[in-house]
């Protein structure tokens, strides 16, 4: 069974008045694109509803968890924090079956965004 999986791409709009929060966000987003078919093939298995809103919460909580993970803030995240995270998320996916060269080019799209954070 193959799994789609969706490149991810940062937009000029993503970078306007970039802050950790909205870097939050925007990782957010790309892990939902990436990962959204997975998790929609996993909610399936499980007679779970796959719809859009539902795998953003699965995502969303997957992301709150691997910050508390890596001992950061959700609410008020770091850059360090960020890349700890982008790296726990990476971990994960890879765990999914995810293939290497997607999990990359999400990573690469992230580290541009978190190159940019003061």
């Amino acid at each position: 069974m193959s799994t789609d999986h969706k490149r991810w791409r940062l937009s000029e709009m993503d970078l306007r008045e970039l802050d950790p929060v909205k870097a939050r966000e925007l990782i957010i987003k790309c892990f939902f694109e990436s990962q959204k078919e997975t998790f929609a093939r996993a909610k399936q298995n499980l007679g779970k509803e796959a719809r859009d809103d539902e795998i953003r919460k699965t995502v969303e909580s997957v992301i709150r968890l691997s910050f508390k993970e890596v001992g950061g803030s959700y609410e008020e995240p770091t850059k360090e924090d960020l890349g700890k995270v982008v790296s726990t998320l990476a971990r994960k996916a890879d765990s999914w079956g995810t293939p290497p060269d997607i999990i990359e080019h999400h990573k690469g799209q992230i580290i541009k965004i978190l190159n940019l954070l003061k």
